[in-house]
């Protein structure tokens, strides 16, 4: 480093407490909320002269933050390799987000102070040689979607395997297991091998499931499962009821993204947690360092295979086309279809980039040791529905690297000539073989995802939504009965390879390779031994093996099959991976294995006993044949015993703990022969924890119906009898701009009015003239709280809005910390939290989840977008006269994606961040158009996520009857980009059928006719509210992610099976 960098780094160094000593002598006054002085740039400000003169101001600007602004000491390297992030784009940094400026400093009237912990120099911080006693070695998790895949995974050295059952889980169309044919058995094969067994019920239940949900829950605990993967709070409540001792591990369906949302988790009874993929290294370990011990089983991310680009939990695509929710395990993957770019109304040319949702697969195998120093418990692999080959594979890469990782934590020297990396280029391009995709000629399909933080350009490239393989070559032309190919990738006779023109809905041409012949004529590269790398050569394929006059210059050469490669993954699943070997490392056991206690006692002329217990008390005995004799020399110490003991490697076990105190001095015994009783010892404990159950303490009766009548109970008498029939139904209606709000409040009869502006722009004034024209108003908090935007709460809570619309568990979590409904904050600014209303995007689908969530103190709730009309009724009536505290959405444009990649970013800039993208959203409008001609929004919120706004309005015109009759009096209407003009239109006709002065059919007929912002009707839809059979496993139609050459049609068809 230069001069000039020391010394930035040590200022870097000193910034924090510095900051922290200006604050404190720069407190917010108790008067601040109406001092215009005293307040951030533009907060209470008027008029706002521009973009950048806002209201939120500094209270939303803590991505950039170091948590609670103490000084953190930090090495010399993060600190410098800060600096050289920020200069290339440092994820993490404040300038990648809206506003930059902003996220640094908090502004007054005479001048700007720096705000504690306002500018980061945090990146995850590289582990040093030696560190490893300060953190935990991960455990590898592997997918299973039925047994080739499963015994593939713990042959290559998987430490647990995470499976589903046949009902109840995010993979409806994987083999599945049975939960009483088959579990008994895979448990036994794990638990023998010494891998952990994690059930998947990991989506949504409705109420009509929760009998049979209970049953499974029972078979899952007897069966001797070690964890249950939950995405429904409702779920977590019912297993915590019917098996206190089995472990739940929260979903990455949950969308938790931040500390207070794993606190939320940890509350419910979640052991662990499994984070959004849309975290950096730095904010997974700014989330570790928060929760600190708190979770029991810690954190686990995932780190290879498919990138959803929605948030998971939060995509309601499948839901609104066909019928097939997410959220109940059956996605159709429209990220995967094309779409075409609108912006400003008109189609921007994209030549041969037509995927603009659909991302590469991630890959992080190179980021192990950043992971282990961030904290993480387990590294998941993605996977399900892949085969046993990708597992085999996935599994061994991830072994070895996890091993390696660990080893050089363990090492003393830092010499440079140690081989540190982490994976080899052979395993990479088997990676890229087996499984990678979207790739095009400068990438192979595998990226970091965010864990480097956001890469727009990198994430998508949008040329093709599937697995291709690895690049080889490009056409050069055609002749000779052959195609003569620049080569730039191995190439063979017997490879399977494909021609790709730029047009994968279309059928493609391919095949074996038969002959390579050089430029002299020769036949070449006939063995692997052989194969060429370089070089123009025509290849010659069997006779008629694919029409040559498809393939044309410049198309790009993929090798789709290696005989070679495919030797080698065969024998891996059959078991030519290193399980013996398992966790080896530099100690022989995984960290994750089973810790033991070993005690060897034994008298001289007895014979010596090993007793193995595990930390539930579980214990095996083993003694030696012969019997203790006088030693000659050196008689047995805790040494020579733990050498001829082990460290149990393979045995799914590790040692804890040896006590040699009862074993009497100067005595011996053949080694052989303590070995021997270490197996029988060893034996006889995995006997026991075969016979393993959570079974201990299950509830005998039912549980259904007293977790119900207890949060009756629980729940305000006097908010419960109001009656359904006490109140009139309301409606409210939801703006997403300034000038509808203006229109919403002409309207005399409307009540409230919920504010949603996404980059919280003009926010403080609109909530000022609302309450100005008499109306409650009700503000939104976003779907997503990373790290650094946890401090949010301040801000919505100074606007003294009369309700907040929360959108996520980790704000709920936050307000229900502070106190909750009611409470007055006891600093000097004297903030009221107001009512709290729970969101759609908090996902309560069946009676107990709402329940649930009504008692964390919601005055009212938007059941998920998931339960179709007819469950909705159902919900309002199994609530009683609570039913009147849920809220209907009768008008929207449903939320299909809510995503971390920015479509603005990616395709109307060359830069990967706010930082230089030159912020086309806050001056284009854009939409995708798909197949049908649909034109689906695309709107930016202010920490650049992109939410995509179903083109259709979806209504709920013919239902709103047995709604009221479920018991609903609250009707919400939400807007996008309507025009003001359409406002009042559309809250009176609504109005008018809530009174009866319109019909459903005539009301329907009108919103046929509604234009968009490009003046384009796009019609209006029942969506997710139809009540239709859901489609059963075996019936759901392959997705595009399975598109091979034995099904190549694939389009928005694929979605339309209701």
């Amino acid at each position: 480093a230069t001069g000039a960098e020391q010394a930035t780094a040590i200022l870097l160094l000193l910034l924090p407490a510095v900051s922290s000593y200006l604050v404190s002598l720069a407190p917010l006054s108790p008067s601040a909320l109406s001092s215009h002085s005293a307040l951030p740039l533009g907060l209470g400000r008027s008029p706002i002269t521009s973009r950048k003169d806002w209201d939120a101001g500094a209270w939303y600007s803590k991505r950039a933050a170091h948590g609670d602004g103490r000084a953190r000491r930090r090495s010399s390297w993060s600190i410098l390799q800060s600096l050289k992030c920020r200069k290339e784009g440092n994820a993490d940094s404040a300038d990648q987000r809206k506003f930059p400026e902003l996220y640094r400093k908090d502004r007054d009237g005479a001048g700007a102070t720096l705000e504690a912990s306002s500018i980061s120099v945090a990146i995850a911080e590289q582990p040093s040689m030696g560190m490893k006693g300060n953190f935990q070695k991960p455990e590898v998790l592997a997918p299973a979607g039925g047994w080739p895949q499963l015994k593939a995974a713990v042959e290559n050295g998987a430490d647990a395997v995470y499976f589903g059952l046949s009902k109840f889980n995010a993979r409806a169309r994987a083999s599945n297991f049975h939960p009483e044919r088959d579990l008994p058995a895979v448990m036994e094969y794990l638990h023998r091998h010494g891998v952990k067994g994690y059930v998947t019920v990991n989506v949504l239940l409705f109420d009509s499931e929760l009998d049979e949900f209970e049953d499974m829950v029972r078979s899952i605990a007897r069966h001797g499962v070690d964890a249950v993967i939950v995405q429904d709070i409702g779920a977590v409540k019912m297993i915590k009821s019917i098996s206190p001792n089995l472990n739940i591990h929260g979903s990455t369906q949950m969308s938790i993204t931040s500390a207070e949302g794993v606190k939320f988790a940890r509350r419910q009874g979640v052991s662990r947690v499994v984070l959004g993929r849309e975290l950096s290294v730095t904010e997974i370990a700014s989330i570790q360092k928060e929760i600190g011990e708190e979770l029991m089983e810690g954190i686990e991310i995932f780190v290879h295979g498919a990138l959803c680009v929605s948030y998971s939990g939060q995509c309601f695509s499948s839901e609104a086309w066909g019928g097939r929710s997410a959220n109940r395990g059956q996605c159709a993957q429209a990220c995967r279809l094309p779409y075409e770019l609108l912006v400003n109304g008109k189609r921007k040319p994209m030549e041969d980039v037509k995927y603009l949702l659909s991302p590469q697969d991630l890959m992080a195998v190179e980021l192990v040791p950043q992971l282990i120093s961030a904290g993480v418990s387990s590294l998941k692999i993605e996977g399900r529905l892949k085969s046993p080959e990708y597992v085999a594979l996935t599994t061994k890469v991830y072994r070895e690297a996890v091993d390696k990782a660990w080893e050089l934590f363990s090492s003393s020297s830092s010499s440079s000539k140690k081989d540190t990396s982490l994976i080899s280029e052979l395993s990479r391009r088997e990676l890229q073989q087996v499984f990678a995709r979207a790739q095009d000629e400068n990438h192979n399909g595998l990226t970091p995802g965010f864990l480097e933080g956001p890469r727009h350009q990198r994430l998508v490239r949008g040329r093709n939504p599937r697995h291709r393989g690895i690049l080889v070559g490009k056409v050069e032309g055609v002749e000779d009965g052959g195609v003569r190919i620049k080569v730039c990738g191995p190439i063979k006779r017997g490879d399977g390879v494909v021609f790709d023109r730029g047009a994968p809905e279309e059928k493609e041409e391919g095949g074996s390779v038969y002959e390579v012949i050089d430029s002299r004529g020769r036949s070449v590269a006939r063995t692997s031994n052989e194969e060429v790398t370089s070089g123009s050569f025509l290849v010659k394929f069997g006779k008629n093996a694919l029409e040559l006059r498809r393939v044309g210059r410049g198309d790009l050469v993929w090798k789709t099959r290696d005989a070679a490669v495919d030797k080698k993954l065969e024998a891996l699943v059959k078991g030519g991976g290193e399980r013996g070997g398992h966790g080896g490392g530099a100690e022989g056991a995984s960290e994750s294995a089973a810790g033991v206690s070993i005690k060897v006692s034994g008298e001289l002329g007895k014979q010596l006993t090993i007793i193995a217990e595990d930390q539930l008390g579980r214990v095996g005995r083993g003694t030696t044949m012969s019997v203790l004799q006088e030693a000659t020399s050196k008689g047995l110490d805790e040494e020579s015993l733990r050498k001829s003991i082990g460290l149990l490697g393979g045995t799914g076990l590790r040692l804890l703990h040896l006590d040699v105190s009862a074993l009497a001095g100067g005595t011996f015994v053949p080694a052989s022969e303590i070995k021997a009783a270490r197996r029988e010892a060893v034996e006889q404990l995995l006997e026991q924890r075969l016979m393993y159950t959570t079974a201990e303490g299950m509830a005998e009766e039912a549980v259904v119906s007293n977790i119900v009548d207890a949060s009756f109970t629980s729940l305000a008498q006097g908010e419960r009898q109001a009656g359904r029939d006490g109140r009139a139904p309301k409606i409210a209606i939801l703006c997403r701009t300034r000038e509808q709000c203006e229109e919403a409040m002409k309207v005399e009869w409307l009540e409230e009015i919920i504010l949603d502006f996404l980059e919280v722009h003009g926010l403080v004034q609109a909530v000022e003239a609302v309450r100005g024209s008499g109306k409650r108003v009700i503000v939104a908090t976003p779907r997503v709280l990373k790290p650094e935007e946890e401090r949010m709460w301040r801000f919505y809570l100074r606007l003294g809005a009369d309700a907040l619309l929360v959108r996520s568990t980790g704000m709920l979590q936050k307000l229900t910390d502070l106190g909750g409904a009611g409470a007055v904050l006891s600093d000097k600014e004297e903030l009221r939290i107001p009512e709290l209303h729970g969101d759609f995007s908090l996902n309560a689908a069946n009676r107990i989840s709402a329940l649930h969530l009504l008692e964390e103190g919601l005055a009212r709730l938007a059941p998920t977008h998931d339960l179709n009309a007819f469950q909705l009724c159902e919900l309002g009536n199994s609530l009683g006269p609570g039913g009147h505290q849920l809220e209907a959405i009768i008008h929207q444009h449903l939320p299909i994606f809510h995503t971390e990649h920015c479509v603005f970013c990616r395709f109307l800039s060359d830069g990967n961040s706010y930082k230089d993208c030159g912020h086309p959203c806050e001056t284009n409008s854009v939409h995708l158009r798909d197949q049908e001609g649909n034109e689906h929004l695309v709107l930016a919120d202010m920490g650049c996520r992109n939410t995509v706004f179903n083109a259709k309005a979806q209504s709920g015109v013919f239902y709103v009857s047995d709604l009221i009759r479920a018991g609903y009096r609250n009707f919400r209407i939400e807007l996008v980009d309507e025009p003001p003009h359409q406002v009042i239109p559309i809250l009176t006709a609504y109005h008018d059928l809530l009174h009866h002065r319109a019909t459903p059919g005539e009301l329907w007929t009108w919103l046929r006719s509604l234009q968009n912002a490009n003046g384009r009707a796009q019609g209006v839809e029942e969506g997710s509210l139809v009540h239709s059979a859901r489609a059963r496993a075996e019936d759901l139609k392959p997705t595009a992610s399975q598109q091979n050459p034995k099904w190549s049609k694939m389009g928005a068809q694929a979605l339309k099976d209701k």
